[in-house]
């Protein structure tokens, strides 16, 4: 199997529904003194979406937060654990299963039917930017070291500042069908590889990154 495109039309439905439990997700954590804002991003935001095969496929949220009590800073665990409350009891929500807690975000999954077959899913990572604008998701390292002590830290994603603007330049300067190429590519490539440490956001950030350092440093030369 390998990764192909999904139709835009196919998964639109998706989408609304994701905004819709999303914006009540973040109204719940307005009432508790938490301001966040989500983001479509990577390939669901690019028209870049993929599924293995004729599987199911899924969409990738950023739910960035941008102030929070103290507490929550100081609790990350705390912090995932109120989000993931109030993104399972959002208005909308009661369609999909009470989300998963992976290592890098949050996902609930749709089933056919009320079977195990998966119809679809959607991914929440929980982020917020440093002083030099770069986007940390937070990371929860289960049984850290082996004696059931978890971790939750905050791990940066490196060149992930103004994504969206050299995505632009590429579109710009015609270079959208070597960008949709080349994030194919990396995604089967990671797959072959058994690597589930890529998900389809970071696999954007690099593609995009790549490719305008090879614009810019053509002009450079």
């Amino acid at each position: 199997m390998s990764y192909v495109f999904v139709n835009a039309s196919e998964y639109a439905r998706y989408k609304s529904d994701c905004s819709a439990v999303l914006k009540s997700t973040c109204h719940t954590l307005k009432e508790k003194g938490i301001s966040a804002q989500f983001t479509l991003v990577g390939s669901g935001a690019r028209g870049l979406v993929t599924r293995n095969g004729n599987g199911p496929f899924d969409l990738d949220y950023n739910l960035e937060i941008i102030k929070a009590p103290k507490e929550y800073w100081d609790d990350l665990r705390k912090l995932k654990d109120t989000v993931r409350v109030a993104l399972d009891n959002s208005e909308g929500f009661d369609c999909f299963s009470d989300s998963s807690d992976s290592t890098s975000c949050l996902t609930a999954i749709l089933h056919f039917n009320d079977s195990p077959e998966i119809e679809f899913s959607f991914d929440v990572a929980i982020t917020t930017r440093n002083e030099n604008g770069n986007l940390m998701r937070l990371i929860h390292n289960k049984n850290i070291w082996g004696v059931g002590y978890d971790q939750y830290v905050w791990n940066e994603i490196p060149n992930s500042h103004n994504i969206k603007e050299k995505a632009d330049i590429l579109k710009k300067t015609n270079m959208w069908l070597d960008v949709r190429e080349r994030y194919l590519i990396k995604k089967n490539t990671y797959l072959s590889r058994h690597d589930h440490d890529h998900p389809s956001f970071i696999v954007y950030v690099e593609t995009i990154n790549e490719l305008f350092h090879e614009i810019f440093d053509r002009y450079k030369s």
